[in-house]
């Protein structure tokens, strides 16, 4: 448990209320009970039933509490709790005797391995990371400090992973680009991937996510860019700074992603496009072409979200348009037969 003054250090807030109040976790403001702390972001919410121990409330809310503290950004205040309440834990504290670790690998100090875990060939990696159990690391990798690795993940040979990065549950990386030309007879040539990966620092990606290697080239992760689940990378793109893409997205080979892109679930970008820093793409997104300038698309193919929008209403509205055109049709020929 934690007395509300505490709490308000952590997050750097305001409080209004007793900061001798006990704390003893954080939840969902519907499910709160008085002995927790949880969030409000908007001033509309109904309060009747909220029964909570405090709120942490943006800096100009207006609602009225017994206990609140007024932050900038409540939700991140609340992240900030979260992580305090419920500390990570590491899965294995050791190096398993059921490891295998070639005798030319360099493990830093304070990095945990789980059991049936490879290490292979002049592999590096650095102070602090957890590597969880069934974790397949091929030779001449380099990954930094403080990562985490969770089960049945597959790094193949010469990628580098910076410090600070999370690779959840079966995500592969390094796996060969899908590359082939054909011969006269129509008959596809596998063309060699002998490029590689490069994930920068404080990177995430998620569970089952793929991240090919390039030709000869490099496929580059930026600093901050977090992957959901289930996701494409094809060989030879690059992804900026601070890019986020959600589940189910295919980003072909050769793709230029500027910093700060924004892509919902489900978006499909063809091979050899730039998009622009800031762009922001909607679900289920099909972009054919070059996005020059910091836009929100949507559509397939895609296009600015305001035209999107009229063409769908439009789309939505077709069959009472066709039906107005039968009767125009008609009055016009009614008309050139007097």
């Amino acid at each position: 448990m934690i007395k509300l003054k505490e709490i308000n250090r952590i997050i750097n807030g305001k409080l209004n209320g007793d900061p001798d109040y006990l704390i003893h976790s954080v939840n969902s403001i519907s499910k709160a009970n008085q002995k927790e702390i949880s969030f409000a972001v908007k001033d509309s919410i109904k309060l009747e039933k909220v029964i909570a121990g405090a709120l942490i409330v943006k800096e100009d809310s207006h609602i009225t509490y017994s206990n609140l503290i007024y932050v900038k950004e409540p939700y991140l205040a609340f992240a900030k709790l979260l992580e305090y309440f419920f500390p990570h834990k590491r899965f294995n504290k050791t190096i398993s005797k059921n490891a295998y670790i070639s005798k030319t690998a360099h493990i830093g100090k304070g990095v945990t391995i789980g059991a049936f875990s490879y290490i292979g060939d002049n592999t590096t990696i650095g102070y602090n990371t957890e590597i969880h159990s069934g974790v397949k690391i091929y030779k001449n990798v380099k990954i930094g400090k403080n990562c985490i690795i969770y089960s049945n993940v597959v790094i193949r040979e010469d990628i580098e992973i910076g410090n600070d990065v999370t690779i959840q549950p079966g995500a592969v990386i390094g796996a060969d680009g899908f590359g082939f030309t054909r011969l006269s007879n129509g008959q596809p040539v596998k063309i060699p991937q002998k490029g590689k990966v490069i994930i920068g620092n404080n990177c995430e990606i998620g569970a089952n996510t793929c991240i090919d290697r390039s030709t000869i080239e490099e496929t580059i992760l930026n600093d901050y860019v977090k992957l959901d689940n289930l996701i494409q990378i094809g060989h030879n793109t690059k992804i900026g700074k601070s890019t986020a893409i959600s589940a189910l997205s295919g980003i072909s080979g050769s793709v230029d992603i500027g910093e700060n892109v924004i892509m919902g679930g489900q978006v499909g970008i063809a091979d050899h496009i730039k998009i622009a820093d800031g762009v922001m793409i909607a679900a289920k997104c099909g972009v054919s072409g070059n996005i020059k300038n910091k836009s929100i698309i949507a559509g397939i193919p895609h296009q600015e979200i305001t035209k999107w929008r009229k063409s769908f209403v439009i789309y939505r509205n077709i069959e009472k348009y066709i039906e107005k055109i039968k009767i125009l049709e008609n009055r016009i020929k009614e008309l050139e037969e007097k």
